[in-house]
């Protein structure tokens, strides 16, 4: 058996990588604005459901095209399907019920500190992705961003606002958890990760979608059908894919510095988009965020 850890060492980031790096940013900080379109008509259950068959279909006929198989070990499979509990099913979820009441600018702000998480990972899951003094700095500057925008927040007490805040940072908790993961699966190609992981989460979500009262997807306006589309194909099928093979190219906490490009993102188009107000807070907090992230390259 090939084990896919030890065959693809990570190297260092190259000009390319970079570019890439960017592109990932601008594709991860889109997706809020389409989840804050559409939630408010399907709700959370069916749009995560149409989010994960969305980019499954594409995926799964990218793989019939190549001949790329599915996990062929039991090590694999039984990983590939937990890490899609962590990685698909929880946080999208998570973000989708969060998107019901804070912005779009706020959600992308706050996933925007996952490196702080993956930073910590990287260090005490891997020997090649370690942590020292000035990513821990990044780390400190960029929590001080983060504790500008939920701190606002606290100061109301135990809101819904609040409450959403706190399931974005769960979902950040989940992706970080999910991301150290793949790098101990042996012999499975990045194709067949991505597909496995939408497909067991259909199979989860399927039965919930059965079980319980959801919107009827005939019913859903022209707007919202174009988010779900947009939603799976480019920022979760395509998404995850260059994710994951960044991640076992790279690292992880190299990967997890998209995430300070995405809150720009979030916070551009939910203004331009959604009319979102661009407070003194987001616009300090994005600036935190930001510096965080040049001092933690400075250490990379």
């Amino acid at each position: 058996m090939t084990d896919i850890t030890a065959n693809r060492q990570l190297r260092k980031p190259t000009a390319g990588d970079a570019v890439l790096l960017v592109f990932i940013g601008c594709v991860w900080g889109s997706s809020f604005l389409p989840i804050k379109i559409a939630v408010p008509e399907t709700g959370p259950v069916l749009l995560v459901f149409l989010r994960t068959l969305t980019a499954l279909v594409p995926l799964w006929l990218y793989m019939a095209w190549r001949g790329i198989p599915f996990p062929n070990n039991r090590f694999d499979m039984v990983l590939i399907a937990l890490m899609s509990l962590l990685n698909s099913v929880i946080p999208f979820f998570l973000l989708s019920w969060a998107g019901l009441h804070v912005t779009s600018g706020v959600m992308a702000l706050i996933m925007g500190t996952g490196p702080l998480l993956a930073l910590f990972a990287s260090h005490y899951t891997t020997r090649d992705d370690k942590l020292n003094l000035r990513k821990f700095l990044g780390m400190l500057i960029g929590l001080c961003g983060l504790m500008v925008v939920i701190g606002e927040d606290a100061m109301g007490g135990l809101t819904e606002n609040l409450l959403g805040d706190l399931a974005v940072l769960g979902a950040i908790g989940c992706y970080v958890c999910a991301t150290a993961m793949v790098r101990k699966v042996r012999s499975t190609r990045i194709e067949a990760i991505a597909t496995t992981n939408m497909l067991v989460s259909v199979i989860v979500l399927a039965p919930i979608m059965f079980l319980t009262q959801q919107p009827a997807i005939s019913a859903l306006s022209t707007d919202t059908l174009l988010a779900v589309l947009y939603l799976g194909i480019i920022t979760t099928g395509i998404g995850y894919v260059l994710r994951y093979h960044m991640v076992l190219s790279v690292g992880q906490s190299f990967t997890s510095m998209a995430s300070y490009i995405m809150p720009i993102v979030g916070v551009i188009l939910g203004v331009l988009f959604l009319a979102e107000p661009l407070s003194t807070n987001i616009l300090i907090a994005l600036a935190l965020v930001l510096a965080g992230f040049g001092v933690a390259r400075l250490g990379a």
